[in-house]
């Protein structure tokens, strides 16, 4: 058989090892899937934003107006609280004497600091990933050293677990709101960590992987040459990226639809709604922290070579990345502008997802469990998406690049659509009913843009720098979405409300995604493989020695 160019020192990966590990690597996503899209994309931001507001009215000396639908149906009631979709909550004013009825915006209180409760939110989210970088750089390079690889993501895994099961604390009382707003940045950056140690087992599994070995003994033979190796590794780590993409989608689904019926039940037993969204938030760090047990169990140790006890723990990933940096500008030109061009237009779609829940409750005025239905939608639709842009890859033979930058120009046309509604009242992201489409035109390309992207990236990664590459991955993957929130946060702040962060959103994915096509990658991913393969040469010298 084949020797394999990932030996570790244990020796390679029998078909059964690497059938678990892969077990445990989807598990994982499995597992980690519901904080984002159950917790942190419905219920998380609905009880941050809340008790927030509440807060504020409650510490303003104004009392907030009334809903007009709690004073009756009978007559139009004046100087109550009314959504009026397309535009959000309104104060409606009744003229007494002609009957005239207009609207003026609500003057929400603001929070301690003049910072308006929603901008609160954005602004949360958008320090947790500015703490993910910092956290990303100073950890992620342990993952090539010794046990670091699982040692580390079971340790950010279990934190951001517990993270998680603590907001069932933030409802006590409203002015806890700021804890909601640490424990995002708590959970966020353990998510984004674990992460990293997560993605650094792929280049590995795809190099034990029959396919690869099969092409890299057919070159050796001088049956294959340089470019089916590339095409074998480009291929599986495709088809793996996508299949974790879409078991992540699986769990955070099911976990969003327990989590909703469990919802659900606690508002009809007479359940207050904010300390029922606190359950439901902790029941996702539930769900993190049980499956991932299932998951640790599978995934094998990895180990790299020892950490050198001259180095300084803490430092070293900033030196390496440094360094990585450095060596991309000097070698790789077109890897370095690949992750620019990521950091991009990753902040543009992760940016949908993040403000997508808020725009459509505070302008469009949703109901939270009509929202949640959304939110159910779009990973559903993203699990059909990436098996269908799979097929589709490996029916007509594109390249991961062209069906990336394809997936962004569609995920492109949510936000000019949004645009549209600039220019007129009546469609152009104005009603509820357009939420639904944009949900599911939005689900069909979002999981594929992502998986295309992790396996296009790891393709460009040089030999023995997975965890810290995967680092540099994440920041511009989930960390690059602080930009979205921080713009967004600004202009609730500024205006009032959150449309005008389309326009962002647009350029961030046509302008990158156009850049993208013109970038010529070959070369770098030909020299990425050769790095892997001289890699491989000297461990199987070692191991026969």
């Amino acid at each position: 058989m084949p020797q394999h160019s990932s030996r570790t020192p244990m020796g390679a990966m029998t078909p059964e090892e690497l059938k678990r590990e892969l077990q445990g690597w989807y598990l994982y996503d499995f597992a980690n899937s519901a904080f984002f899209q159950a917790a942190a994309t419905v219920f998380i931001p609905f009880l941050v934003d809340g008790i927030a507001t509440k807060y504020a009215w409650q510490r303003s000396s104004r009392d907030q107006p009334e809903l007009c639908s709690n004073l009756g149906d009978n007559v139009t009631h004046t100087n109550c609280r009314k959504c009026f979709e397309g535009k959000g909550d309104m104060v409606q004013i009744v003229d007494p004497i002609t009957g005239a009825v207009s609207t003026t915006d609500i003057d929400t209180p603001e929070l301690p600091g003049g910072i308006d409760p929603t901008s609160f939110l954005f602004t949360m989210i958008s320090i947790s990933v500015l703490f993910q970088a910092i956290a990303f750089i100073s950890l992620g390079t342990l993952g090539d050293y010794g046990d670091y690889r699982k040692r580390g993501l079971v340790a950010a895994s279990t934190a951001g677990g517990v993270a998680t099961c603590m907001y069932v604390i933030v409802p006590a009382d409203a002015s806890l709101y700021w804890l909601g707003g640490v424990l995002m940045i708590v959970a966020n950056v353990c998510l984004g960590v674990s992460v990293v140690f997560y993605n650094s087992y792929l280049p590995l599994m795809v190099d034990d992987s029959e396919e690869v070995e099969d092409a890299v003994g057919g070159k050796g033979r001088g049956v294959e040459s340089e470019r089916d190796v590339i095409d074998a590794r480009e291929a599986v780590s495709s088809e793996y990226s996508s299949k974790g993409q879409m078991w992540g989608y699986v769990g955070g689904t099911t976990c969003l639809v327990l989590s909703v019926i469990a919802l659900l039940v606690l508002v009809a037993s007479g359940a207050e709604w904010f300390w029922a969204l606190g359950v439901t938030s902790a029941l996702s760090g539930a769900w993190w922290l049980g499956f991932s047990y299932f998951a640790f169990r599978r995934l094998p140790h990895r180990p790299g070579p020892p950490f050198p006890a001259a180095m300084n723990v803490y430092t070293e990933g900033w030196r390496k990345t440094y360094g990585l940096l450095a060596l991309l500008w000097r070698t790789e030109l077109n890897t370095f502008y690949f992750l620019i061009l990521f950091f991009i237009f990753s902040d543009g779609y992760s940016t949908i997802s993040t403000i997508a829940v808020m725009f459509a409750y505070h302008e469009l005025c949703m109901d939270p469990m009509l929202l949640a239905l959304i939110a159910i939608i779009v990973p559903l639709t993203a699990v059909f998406g990436g098996y269908a842009w799979l097929r589709f890859q490996r029916r007509f033979g594109w390249s991961s690049k062209s069906v990336l930058v394809l997936n962004l120009m569609l995920l492109a046309l949510i936000p000019l659509w949004g645009c549209v509604g600039f220019f007129t009242e009546d469609y152009g992201l104005q009603t509820q009913g357009e939420m639904y489409v944009l949900a599911v035109w939005f689900g069909l390309c979002l999981g594929s843009a992502q998986a295309f992207g992790r396996a296009l990236f790891s393709e460009l990664i040089p030999a023995g720098h997975e965890a810290d590459m995967f680092a540099l991955f994440e920041i511009t993957d989930k960390g690059s979405s602080w930009l979205g929130p921080m713009v967004a946060a600004a202009v609730r702040q500024r205006t009032g409300r959150i449309r005008p962060t389309l326009f962002y959103i647009l350029a961030a994915m046509v302008l990158p995604g156009a850049a993208l096509q013109a970038l010529d990658l070959t070369e770098s991913i030909k020299n990425a493989r050769r790095s892997k393969s001289a890699r491989g040469a000297v461990k199987v010298t070692e191991l026969a020695i």
